[in-house]
């Protein structure tokens, strides 16, 4: 019965992972087009335009492709669509020239952006190679990131019997890397302003990115009646008070909310109430509609996670804390970083059940695509996952032995005192005597002219020919004076990789 299984479990995982490369080559390849956009083909500053990824109300982006360095990039172009019009389908004007005014006050705001992004290199925050201005408007050259939005990627974990369903070890290491990248752009006084699950990329390989920086501002600059016309962009369900008040006081409390609202949507699958309708609601004194999560899901997470989740949704930004590092602080255990089985509520052993159950339940959701072996599963699945049911928390032992965790060891790229802010779950070690040795792959840059200078852009440890790496993405820079610069990312599994890169002539 155990062969059966098993069986029947590769062959769900192999599934899975032909079905995520299809979604990802389906993606790619799906037309879509604007009225207002540029036309399919279009060249703009060497970039060949392939087609519209997206668009809003101050711009359009586009999957583009780069001959130089022969990859895809994506490029945004400013476009407020409700104060300017496309001239012979290339070039952008105002509607009216009551408005010259303010979209050249938009078009700072866009470069600002540029800016902004461009300090920054870190995995979390895309990634910015080039801005220019063309055709009357701004654009913004960026890294084209490919995975699935945040929203995507909840309803792919959601569960016939228990909602969505995410571990405690699922979440802290989406929660990782995008506090290591807010803390990086606070440190430079920037605030996002606009986190929301549609602005959050999950990459094939599990790691989180955060887009548009469009509504980025830095701490106490001064709004204008124009300027608030342009930049008050805001999600209501993600969104703080002072966000909406013309002298609200932001800071990077205000993109601590947007986070909070951001994990209370993934672990309940449901958007949290605007704060304007709590204000409404409690200057009425009435109660609160937002429901603590900490009440909600109370046992299913560590309390400590509930409890940093529902301060950082505090309506008076004084009760919020005031800076990612404080927030961490709400995460992390006394007396150290393990915790203990009364501080979470899923220990190694209870993340076993916790992953076999979840497995299970993925299985189910996907019946519809596994006709050939839905009997099967029907016949040996339905009588263990009622027992795991019944049974709730507690792990059930001889099962647990099949369905272990699977623990993201990718490489670490923010600073220590991050990682040591945050709860991990260790791993269950293996019950023989054989000792497994891990082998690391190496990364070999060829490069031409051979003088060009390689970075790994991060990691802390310089590179060197043939470095070993422990398995994980890595952004890669190649530079040399006189050269454009290359980057891009590289995926690292079992095998060596030997990359080769010419760098062109500026």
């Amino acid at each position: 019965m155990r062969i059966v299984l098993d069986f029947v479990i590769s062959c769900y995982r192999n599934y899975k992972k032909t079905r995520w490369t299809a979604k990802l080559v389906e993606k790619d390849d799906m037309a879509a087009s604007m009225p207002q956009s540029l036309p399919g083909g279009f060249l703009l500053q060497g970039y060949k335009l392939l087609r519209v990824l997206g668009a809003g109300g101050f711009g359009i982006t586009y999957l583009a492709f780069d001959p130089q360095l022969d990859r895809k990039v994506a490029i945004k172009e400013f476009y407020p669509n409700n104060h300017v019009e496309r001239k012979e389908g290339i070039a952008v004007v105002p509607r009216s020239t009551a408005n010259q005014d303010l979209i050249e006050n938009g078009l700072e705001r866009f470069a600002l952006e540029g800016q902004t992004l461009a300090q920054f290199r870190h995995p979390a925050i895309v990634g910015i190679i080039h801005s220019f201005r063309a055709n009357g408007t701004a654009y913004l050259v960026m890294d084209y990131e490919v995975g699935v939005s945040l929203t995507q990627f909840i309803k792919k974990h959601k569960s016939w019997f228990g909602g969505v369903h995410f571990t405690n070890e699922e979440i802290f290491r989406f929660i990782r890397p995008l506090c290591a990248g807010l803390e990086l752009i606070h440190a430079a006084n920037i605030i996002h302003r606009d986190i929301k699950p549609d602005n959050i990329i999950i990459r094939a390989n599990g790691t989180p990115v955060l887009l548009d920086f469009g509504a980025a501002r830095r701490f106490m600059m001064h709004q204008g009646k124009e300027d608030s016309k342009l930049t008050v962009i805001a999600t209501p369900a993600n969104a703080p008070p002072e966000q909406f008040m013309e002298d609200g006081d932001q800071g990077p409390w205000t993109d601590i909310y947007a986070l909070g609202t951001v994990l209370y949507q993934m672990l309940t699958d449901t958007p949290p109430p605007s704060s304007g309708k709590r204000i409404k609601e409690l200057t009425a004194n009435r109660p609160d509609p937002l429901i603590p999560i900490a009440k909600i899901l109370e046992g299913r997470y560590s309390a400590r996670l509930l409890g940093a989740i529902d301060q950082a949704m505090a309506i008076d930004y004084e009760k919020r804390p005031k800076n990612i590092q404080e927030w961490l602080q709400l995460l992390r255990t006394p007396g150290g970083t393990t915790p203990n089985s009364t501080q979470v509520a899923a220990p190694a052993q209870q993340l076993a059940a916790n992953a076999q159950r979840a497995l299970v339940t993925k299985i189910l959701n996907d019946y519809r695509h596994c006709l050939l072996i839905a009997p099967l599963l029907a016949l040996l699945l339905a009588p263990l996952f009622c027992l795991a049911w019944q049974t709730s928390h507690r792990p059930i032992s001889w099962l647990s032995s099949w369905f272990q965790p699977s623990i993201n060891h990718s490489p670490n790229v923010q600073s220590q005192g991050l990682l040591q802010l945050l709860p991990s779950v260790n791993a269950p070690q293996p019950t023989d005597a054989t000792t497994t040795v891990e082998h690391f792959p190496s990364l070999t840059v060829n490069t031409v002219p051979k003088e060009a200078q390689v970075r790994i852009l991060n990691i802390n440890p310089k590179y060197q020919h043939g470095i070993k790496l422990t398995p994980g993405s890595y952004h890669i820079e190649v530079y040399k004076a006189g050269y454009r610069t290359s980057r891009q990312w590289v995926q690292l599994a079992g095998d060596n990789v030997t990359l080769d890169v010419t760098l062109q002539p500026e």
